[in-house]
Parts: C-alpha cells; sequence; structure tokens
C-alpha cells in the first residue's frame, strides 16, 4: 500500500501526460467535471475531521483518506505545480485521480479512471478520462492497452464540436463534427484511408456524399439543393474521369450522360426534342 501512494506524484504526472497526448489526438485538452469547483470545499471538511482524529494522516505534501476502520480510501498530493486526488479501492488499486496542473501560464484539469480494479479487470491503464483547458473539454474513453478509442470534444469557444472512434492501430475510423463551415461524418479503412464522406453546408442550402477507394480516389458523389431545385449523381473511373452522369434540376430537366475514359459521350437520355 505504501509504495502505491508514494507513486501519487508519478500518477499525477502521468495524468498530465494523458491530457497532453489528447489534446494532441483532438486539439482539445482534456478535463475535469463541473462538480470539480466543490471539491476544494469537500476536502477541507474532510481535513478537518482527520486532523482531529489522527495527525498522522497529514504530511507536507500528501493527505492520506481513510474510513472508520482506519483503511486508505483516497490520497491528495501534490508534484510541482501539479495536484491531484486518487481514490483507491480495498486492494489499495486505483479506481479514479483527479488532477490539474499550471504549465507556462496555461491550466489544464483532468478525471481519469483505471481498470485493474474492484471495479473493472485489467493491468491499471487508464480507460476513460475527461479534462477541460483553455483550448476546450474533451471526453476519451480508452482501450485494455490505454489506448484512445472514443474522443468526444468541443473547442473553447464552442464553435465546433465532434466525436470520432479509434482502432487499435491509432487510426480514426469513423466521425462526425459541426463547425462554421458546416455538419458532416466520415468512415475510414483499417489502412487510414477515407472511404466515405457526408456533409451538409451551414444554411442547409447543399448537401452531398463521397464514397472513395482502396486508394482514396473518389468513385460516386451524390448531392442536392436544398430546396430540390437540383439534384444529381457522378460515378468515377480509376483516373477520376466521370464515366456516369445523372441529375436533374427544376429548370432543365432530368437526364442521363455515359461517357468512354477519355470523357467522350458515347450515350445520353434522353435524347433531344426532334432526334
Amino acid at each position: 500500500m505504501d509504495s502505491q501512494i508514494c507513486a501519487l506524484t508519478e500518477r499525477v504526472a502521468r495524468l498530465e501526460k494523458s491530457n497532453r497526448a489528447m489534446k494532441v489526438i483532438f486539439a482539445v485538452a482534456v478535463l475535469a467535471m463541473a462538480a470539480t469547483t466543490s471539491t476544494p470545499r469537500l476536502l477541507a471538511k474532510t481535513v478537518k475531521k482527520m486532523a482531529a482524529l489522527d495527525a498522522g494522516a497529514i504530511t507536507t505534501q500528501r493527505i492520506n483518506l481513510v474510513n472508520g476502520s482506519g483503511q486508505i480510501v483516497a490520497v491528495l498530493g501534490t508534484s510541482g505545480n501539479s495536484a491531484g486526488l486518487v481514490f483507491v479501492d480495498g486492494a489499495g488499486k486505483w479506481l479514479l485521480a483527479l488532477g490539474a496542473t499550471q504549465n507556462a501560464g496555461k491550466t489544464t484539469a483532468g478525471l481519469s479512471l483505471f481498470d485493474g480494479n474492484a471495479a473493472l479487470a485489467g493491468s491499471g491503464v487508464p480507460r476513460a478520462a475527461v479534462g477541460i483547458s483553455s483550448d476546450g473539454a474533451a471526453l476519451v474513453a480508452l482501450n485494455g492497452s490505454g489506448q484512445p478509442a472514443l474522443v468526444s470534444g468541443v473547442n473553447a469557444d464552442g464553435s465546433a464540436s465532434g466525436s470520432f472512434a479509434l482502432d487499435s492501430s491509432g487510426f480514426s475510423r469513423a466521425g462526425f463534427g459541426n463547425a462554421s463551415n458546416g455538419s458532416g461524418f466520415f468512415a475510414n479503412d483499417s489502412n487510414n484511408v477515407t472511404r466515405y464522406v457526408a456533409g451538409i453546408s451551414p444554411t442547409g442550402a447543399q448537401a452531398g456524399s463521397f464514397t472513395f477507394d482502396a486508394t482514396g480516389k473518389p468513385q460516386l458523389a451524390v448531392g442536392g439543393n436544398g430546396d430540390a431545385s437540383a439534384a444529381g449523381m457522378l460515378a468515377l473511373d480509376a483516373t477520376g474521369q466521370d464515366r456516369l452522369d445523372a441529375g436533374y434540376s427544376s429548370s432543365l430537366g432530368g437526364g442521363l450522360v455515359v461517357k468512354d475514359p477519355t470523357g467522350a459521350i458515347t450515350w445520353f437520355a434522353p435524347e433531344p426534342p426532334g432526334e
């Protein structure tokens, strides 16, 4: 137990490192809960009770929180410009860690939950985290290896937000988001090649989607206007040449065009009037 408690500074640093990694992954930092604002008051009350019962439980850089049986259930500590609060289960295994750090005038705060304890089997790695900084806020779920598997976040001014899923290689496999330039979805294959994209403009005036081949070249494009005045599709070959065009507009009507590899029209419908 003592070795785990003494590792507080290492775990606080680990939480800080996880926060930086998640920020890089999603361009927002990792975070803490709204309830964090009440934590200092709750800790203050707990410390006063502990001081009255056992002054030895308080050290210069660490506070041990114990239950009625004297068993440590949480540890509060500091390391450099960082501070953390760690909760442990009955076997002394980490359950969750709440931390905050100040570096180069920038403050970040985060909450990480671990496996390998009474709540979830595992090897003691972070499995979920939430954090905030001046960049924004994010929520991250991690796999059994401690690698991000699901990330959701919003930037500081709320103008853009999104969520995406990652595979065990760290590649983004699917996601969606919203920003000033519209809303959209994407899906990538296991080689990290984008295979599908769909989006809508901010005003809803246009919407469309693309599918791509295994090399990332466009295969099929479908789109239309929000007022139904026009819609169409293009099928392209491996060189990027459109081979099949189909569409409709309220002013020109509908039509279909087939082209050869050079782009020359080989067939179209309907026939022009009189032909």
